[in-house]
């Protein structure tokens, strides 16, 4: 399947602004410091190298795997900017580079999403059930986050900096599980049909089981998930930590598994693919 005009500008537009980074960061680096970090100079020039190679999946290179193409462009750009990052020990001279990760993060994110795109378009249906999956694995990996890297402590600052970082997996972890609502009222609007392999009652349980677990967690604990409390309140922490512990894998792997369903059903050449079937996967 060939790649739309819209499509195609997107790519393009993405990848300019990657090359461009990179030729402003590749300045940065020989004329704002003294000693140029060589590290992030050479991930930058691969990075430039990623630009170009996006650039041309926009002209119709890579006919045979354009998704796959993308996917590797928006995968070289995010290491790359990782490894320069540390590389160059966060900053270049007297500028500091949290920004600039944070923004070249966004960039690889969006490249991510339109390789997403271009290989789930090709199955009606398949888009929307890997939003689903998505939306299950980002909540359990934003409160894994929280609760490992951030000690359970919600931040809603999104300056830059490990404070800014919290405030983005606070926001993450809130959208998730809105989503998690959202997807359950879904269901409970959803007439049943004879042929669900899994009841209505129990998809509503591990859509709201979320929500409703790190609500109450939330509210024993003020926003404090990891702080201890006095007396039975502890312990009625501990017990929705476990809980949660215990809903967050399997929306781990009830996600994946989805996600990973919506791309299985875009391999067929066919000319009328068939939408992913609604089973336990669905759910």
């Amino acid at each position: 399947m060939t790649l739309s005009p819209a499509l195609r500008f997107l790519i393009a537009a993405l990848s300019l602004l990657t090359g461009l980074s990179a030729v402003g960061t590749l300045g940065a680096a020989f004329l704002a410091a003294p000693h140029p970090p060589w590290t992030l100079v050479g991930f930058e020039v691969l990075t430039l190298l990623a630009a170009g190679f996006g650039l041309a999946v926009s002209r119709g290179r890579f006919s045979d795997g354009q998704g796959l193409a993308i996917a590797c462009v928006a995968g070289t750009v995010l290491a790359a900017s990782i490894l320069g990052y540390l590389g160059a020990t966060g900053q270049i001279g007297d500028w500091k580079l949290h920004t600039w990760l944070l923004a070249r993060g966004l960039l690889a994110f969006a490249l991510g999403l339109v390789a997403a795109w271009t290989v789930l378009r090709r199955t009606p249906g398949a888009g929307p059930l890997a939003l689903r999956g998505a939306v299950y694995t980002g909540a359990a990996v934003t409160f894994g986050v929280l609760l490992t890297a951030f000690d359970g402590e919600l931040s809603m600052s999104i300056k830059p900096g490990r404070a800014g970082l919290g405030g983005i997996v606070t926001l993450g972890a809130l959208i998730t599980t809105l989503g998690c609502v959202l997807y359950g009222m879904k269901t409970l609007l959803t007439p049943a049909k004879a042929d669900d392999t899994v009841p209505k009652w129990m998809r509503l349980l591990g859509q709201w089981s979320l929500p409703i677990t790190a609500g109450l967690l939330l509210l024993v604990t003020k926003g404090h998930l990891t702080t201890s409390l006095a007396g039975i309140a502890d312990a009625l922490r501990i017990a929705l930590l476990s809980v949660l512990a215990m809903v967050l894998t399997g929306l781990l792997c009830a996600g994946v598994h989805i996600i990973v369903q919506a791309f299985d059903s875009c391999t067929t050449r066919d000319e009328n693919p068939v939408m992913p079937t609604q089973g336990a996967t669905s759910s």
